[in-house]
């Protein structure tokens, strides 16, 4: 799991700093205390549902968006639903919405994704193309 924290920390560190924030800045926007945002930027702390929820809102972002970084997932499949167990245990109903919310909109992410190669495979280099008349 702590992997997932580093990653998890990479990502946020990446996403406040193309913006131009302090880490007071997201501290603000997402409700959150800036020296968590440090802890969570190192990888030391364990981020809840709750508050991947508020970080992701800062960012404008979806769950989804935000635990994607360069077309790979944070949070695979199993880290996902072990993160989900340990933090949501007591509304399991939430839990199974918001992973079945994930994984759909991950879903969608790769076939969209796919739908790009394809048709840039497809249609090879942009080229100017001439009219019948002009040959």
């Amino acid at each position: 799991m702590k992997d997932i924290r580093i990653k998890l920390g990479k990502r946020v560190r990446h996403l406040r700093s193309v913006r131009g924030w302090s880490q007071e800045a997201l501290g603000e926007k997402a409700d959150l205390h800036p020296s968590y945002i440090g802890g969570i930027e190192r990888g030391e702390r364990n981020v809840s549902l709750v508050n991947l929820a508020r970080l992701a809102e800062a960012f404008q972002l979806s769950l989804a968006e935000f635990v994607t970084f360069n077309g790979d997932r944070l949070l695979k499949g199993e880290s996902l639903k072990q993160l989900i167990t340990e933090d949501v245990t007591a509304d399991e109903a939430l839990a199974a919405a918001f992973y079945s919310t994930f994984c759909r909109n991950c879903d969608n992410l790769r076939m969209l994704q796919k739908y790009k190669e394809i048709m840039t495979r497809s249609r090879g280099p942009l080229r100017s193309r001439t009219s019948p008349e002009q040959e």
